[in-house]
């Protein structure tokens, strides 16, 4: 490339004028081979082409150091959310232990309560047997004559109650609907209070009971022991039950025994004595204890006396009752006739056995109303007074024998009153 300037001639009388600087331009060859390129840049071009090239190396070096920032802020934040990740890693972990462990506390809970669960059953269910048997046994002790309550249900008596123990037949219906509710809501997740509440009533009948047994188990041995007594002073002595029939060497009773054991035992001994009682009271029932004639006077008593005929002492082996003749003499206790006829000074004479080797004797009579083999009731006429046999005047002879032998018959009437307030 190339550039001619043409000027025009100068005048002689123009005055010089100053010369300009010119600029010369770049002049850039290009050679390949013989081929000779020549390109000329003026100070504008290059201008321009410097300030391409200074913005070109601006936005390098801003993109680079851009780029090379971009990258450690990248680098940071990734540090960072690595951090914050492994943060949350390790709460979910925290979390998924913590869960871990309640989810076994909660199936230790779980089966705590279905084992307190199963223990309060079986207590339910040992106590529903009890209150059987004490119901029973309440029931006989009524029989016998024993100020027992009638059965209703058992309730927490508030502290200081007056009275005693009472005997329940069916004390045990509400602990059962307890024990259920709290079973199910057990099940459920929900606190198991209701159980400690059921629990604490079945405590407190299975106390109840126990009194019950103990104040029948006194009542019942002491009554026992006192009829035993009577019957002892009047020469007689109840047979022995198949339960005697036993022995072994005595260990006592231990502290340490088992509340279960404890109770049965006190159960059956309770039972022992109940029927130790029944025998007592059947033998004392059949005993001679009522008059053979009411409201008679007794002219001669049991023991030695002066023979109303000879007049020497003699032993006189009744008791006499004045009374008009023809008045009835009666049987005193239930029994059957084993005499009935004339037997010498006796007179017309009627014999009642009442069993266990005691003998009833009727003489005197001025007629007899039974024949042998006849079964009496207590209060049952067996004859009229009269005066047969060795007898000065209308009375009844009455006697008592034990086992053939004579006894006061006065002992019998004078316990008559002591032995019925006993059975």
């Amino acid at each position: 490339m190339s550039t001619t300037r043409h000027t025009a001639p100068r005048r002689p009388d123009a005055a010089p004028k100053p010369k300009r600087r010119t600029k010369t331009p770049t002049l850039i060859l290009l050679a390949r081979g013989d081929d000779i390129q020549t390109i000329h840049l003026t100070p504008r071009t290059l201008l321009v082409a410097g300030g391409a090239l200074l913005a070109f190396s601006a936005l390098y070096f801003g993109a680079t150091a851009y780029l090379v920032f971009r990258d450690d802020v990248v680098g940071a934040s990734s540090s960072q959310n690595e951090q914050l990740l492994e943060s949350y890693e390790d709460r979910i972990a925290a979390l998924r232990t913590e869960i871990d462990r309640l989810n076994s506390r909660r199936a230790v809970d779980h089966a705590t309560v279905s084992e307190k669960v199963d223990r309060l059953l079986d207590m339910q269910q040992t106590l529903d047997e009890r209150q059987q048997m004490v119901a029973r046994l309440a029931e006989a002790a009524r029989r016998a004559g024993f100020d027992v309550p009638p059965p209703k249900p058992i309730a927490k008596p508030p502290t200081g109650s007056a009275g005693g123990p009472q005997a329940s037949a069916a004390p045990v219906s509400r602990p059962v609907a307890m024990l259920a509710s709290a079973a199910s809501s057990s099940a459920a997740g929900a606190p198991p209070a209701a159980l400690d509440q059921v629990e604490s009533q079945i405590r407190d009948m299975e106390s109840q009971q126990q009194q019950v047994i103990d104040a029948l188990g006194a009542k019942v041995a002491g009554r026992a022991d006192r009829l035993a007594t009577i019957l002892a002073r009047l020469g007689y002595k109840p047979g022995k039950s198949a339960a005697n029939n036993v022995g072994g060497p005595f260990v006592p009773l231990s502290g340490n025994l088992d509340p279960d054991d404890r109770f049965d035992a006190e159960l059956g001994s309770l039972a022992s004595d109940l029927d130790r009682l029944g025998r007592i009271r059947a033998a004392a029932q059949r005993l001679p204890l009522a008059r053979p004639v009411v409201s008679a006077e007794i002219t001669s008593g049991f023991g030695p006396r002066n023979d109303p005929f000879l007049g020497r002492p003699a032993m006189h082996t009744g008791v006499d009752f004045r009374a008009q003749r023809g008045a009835p003499a009666r049987a005193v206790a239930a029994g059957t006739v084993v005499a009935a006829g004339w037997d010498g000074g006796y007179g017309n004479m009627v014999d009642v056995d009442l069993g266990n080797g005691i003998v009833t004797r009727y003489g005197h009579l001025s007629a007899i109303d039974v024949v042998v083999g006849d079964h009496v009731e207590p209060g049952a006429k067996v004859g009229r007074i009269g005066s047969t046999g060795r007898s000065t005047g209308p009375h009844l002879h009455y006697e008592i024998r034990i086992n053939g032998q004579a006894v006061n018959p006065m002992r019998y009437l004078d316990a008559a009153d002591e032995i019925a307030r006993l059975i």
